[in-house]
């Protein structure tokens, strides 16, 4: 796979795909619930259901880049 930059929000969507999948091939009702809070089509496409999680998305996106001395944002 060719390596691309994604926006956080691409990140973002890229994360809730996989806990898509992972929901799918498991069924562990922790992802189940998980996945409900984070969702973006409650909202209409403007932010996940639960407001907390897109800051704490950011929030750790600033923590995994600053480990690779990265600059926020990007």
């Amino acid at each position: 796979m060719d390596e691309k930059i994604l926006s956080v929000e691409e990140a973002y969507r890229a994360m809730f795909v996989f806990l898509e999948k992972e929901y799918a091939r498991t069924g562990a009702d922790e992802i189940g619930g998980l996945l409900s809070s984070l969702s973006w089509e409650m909202t209409q496409g403007q932010g996940p259901a639960d407001p907390g999680a897109w800051e704490d998305w950011q929030d750790a996106v600033k923590e995994a880049l600053s480990i690779n001395g990265a600059v926020w944002p990007r």
